[in-house]
């Protein structure tokens, strides 16, 4: 249902006035204009005038969001529609600049794939043909479904025009084996399930600008009574670009590994961490660390005077099962506390 300001944007001139006061405006008002409103309901304006009918496609900012009850009836034929809508979106744009391009999904399910590729494919062609900036793809699994695949298109990590990359997908993907995104700077990666020990490195090659990394590995949002067991042993997280670096993980979905870091030129590290994971950091000018949960050993190679501000909320003697693994990472929490000894903001 409309807002009301919406609905008052609607509503026709009364029928004494026959004067076509919208038409004359100039495109860049009426986009304006537009700007405010969801794309969805900017092209509900374009019973307004013959000239403004298909101006919505326009929009630098394209935001295509289907979100319908999870038990709502008729689900199959609305995604349909909106699928329908927002293909028209993207391909009718006769190549008009596109700043921002959102993609958001909730109460996925599998019967929605095929169709959802499809959409997919025409947001990677909008990459190079509309020159995007800024990409935002969400899905978000309805809980009766079970866990699948879905193959994101290699166009999506081939754009010379990407700024950002946001990638939310409770479905498994993979990285395709070529990566070429040369001025993206931000690229966040939530609910990202590790299926090699090179996926996450291939990206990083591939994005040599790159200044802001956010890697969140989480259990699927349903349940799965057959868990794959992640192939990794050793995560290497490299990029002399790298300046912000987040990772979370959690124990449900990798069991223990290896995370290694390095960046001449990364300053704020957080992770979050679950498992019997190790961490080993190489980051020179490193100036602000934060450290939570399990943490049976964090190795820093250099010296910590650079680090202005750190935060430790760490359990070093989680899942100990004898005296001799006490002793050890008693050992090993009193050797990473005592190089912050120094640290003003402790």
């Amino acid at each position: 249902m409309a807002d009301p300001a919406e609905k008052n944007m609607l509503e026709r001139i009364p029928d004494g006035d026959n004067i076509d006061r919208l038409s004359e405006l100039p495109n860049c008002v009426l986009l304006h204009i537009l700007s405010r409103f969801k794309t969805k309901a900017a092209a509900a304006t374009s019973i307004l005038s013959t000239r403004w009918r298909d101006l919505f496609v326009s929009l630098p900012d394209v935001r295509l969001i289907y979100c319908v009850d999870s038990d709502g009836s008729g689900r199959d034929k609305l995604f349909s529609d909106f699928i329908d809508f927002a293909n028209r979106v993207i391909r009718q744009r006769n190549k008009a600049p596109i700043r921002t391009l959102v993609v958001d999904v909730m109460h996925f399910v599998k019967s929605y794939h095929l169709a959802f590729e499809s959409l997919l494919i025409s947001a990677a062609a909008a990459l190079s043909s509309c020159n995007v900036q800024r990409l935002f793809i969400s899905v978000r699994m309805d809980k009766t479904t079970e866990r699948f695949s879905i193959p994101i298109p290699p166009g999506i990590f081939s754009s010379k025009t990407l700024v950002c990359l946001s990638v939310n997908f409770e479905v498994d993907w993979n990285v395709p084996d070529f990566v070429w995104l040369p001025n993206l700077k931000r690229l966040y990666l939530f609910q990202f399930r590790l299926v090699d020990e090179d996926s996450i490195q291939r990206l990083l090659q591939g994005c040599p600008l790159l200044e802001r990394l956010i890697l969140k590995v989480h259990p699927f949002s349903y349940d799965s009574k057959s868990e794959e067991s992640i192939e990794v042993e050793v995560l290497h997280i490299s990029s002399p670009s790298l300046k912000s670096l987040v990772l979370f993980w959690n124990a449900k979905v990798e069991l223990e590994f290896t995370v290694v870091v390095k960046s001449e030129n990364l300053e704020s590290l957080v992770c979050f961490l679950q498992g019997q994971h190790k961490v080993t950091i190489d980051a020179p000018n490193l100036k602000s660390l934060t450290v939570e949960g399990h943490v049976p050993d964090v190795h820093i190679n250099q010296s910590l005077v650079s680090i202005d501000e750190a935060v430790v909320r760490a359990e070093f003697l989680s899942n100990v099962t004898n005296h001799s693994d006490l002793f050890l990472h008693s050992q090993r929490a009193f050797k990473f506390l005592s190089g912050m000894s120094f640290i003003f903001h402790l």
